[in-house]
């Protein structure tokens, strides 16, 4: 059974992650800030999204961002495919990454944070490793910045893995802040 890695070793860093891209805009938005900052992230990506969305894929990779799998499709029942349709969501993300940025992705989010035996036996064939987090950021339901800001700072510490969804419109805003 694999074990996810959900905080960091770092006295000085924590991490942030996005999950649910490449999408235009939203994505986009994101990548401004961080770059106006001089941030780096890794980008959980979505497979469809990626295919629906190559140039912003890119421009993560380019801007020095790591390129994450996020499954190809993120499906409300992923946890309940067979093992051989979550290794061809996982290789078919791999290789359209691959395709566009030259490099496989060697970490894995998986679809709403479960790792079940069967996806555990996915992810240790597609030779994977597992990124969970330790601060849920709650912005997919999230309706004010300072709350949202507020629920991170109180739990940062060094070595955190900051759970963030560029699929969510008060993500970017609440960053910028």
């Amino acid at each position: 059974y694999t074990t996810a890695i959900c905080k960091g070793n770092s006295l000085y860093q924590i991490a942030l992650t996005f999950d649910d891209g490449p999408i235009i805009e939203k994505t986009e938005a994101i990548l401004d800030i961080l770059k106006l900052n001089n941030i780096n992230a890794t980008f959980f990506c979505i497979g469809a999204n990626v295919s629906k969305n190559p140039d912003i894929l890119k421009r993560i990779n380019d801007e020095g961002h790591l390129v994450g799998n996020h499954s190809f499709s993120h499906h409300t029942l992923f946890d309940l495919f067979s093992k051989a349709r979550m290794v061809k969501e996982i290789k078919n993300t791999n290789n359209l990454i691959y395709n566009l940025i030259g490099n496989y992705p060697k970490y894995f989010r998986p679809p709403y944070g479960v790792t079940t035996p069967v996806l555990a036996n996915a992810i240790e064939e597609t030779k994977m490793a597992t990124i969970g987090w330790n601060i849920r950021s709650f912005d997919t339901i999230s309706k004010s910045n300072e709350k949202l800001l507020t629920t991170i700072k109180n739990k940062i510490k060094p070595g955190a893995i900051i759970l963030l969804h560029d699929s969510s419109e008060i993500t970017a805003s609440t960053i910028q802040d």
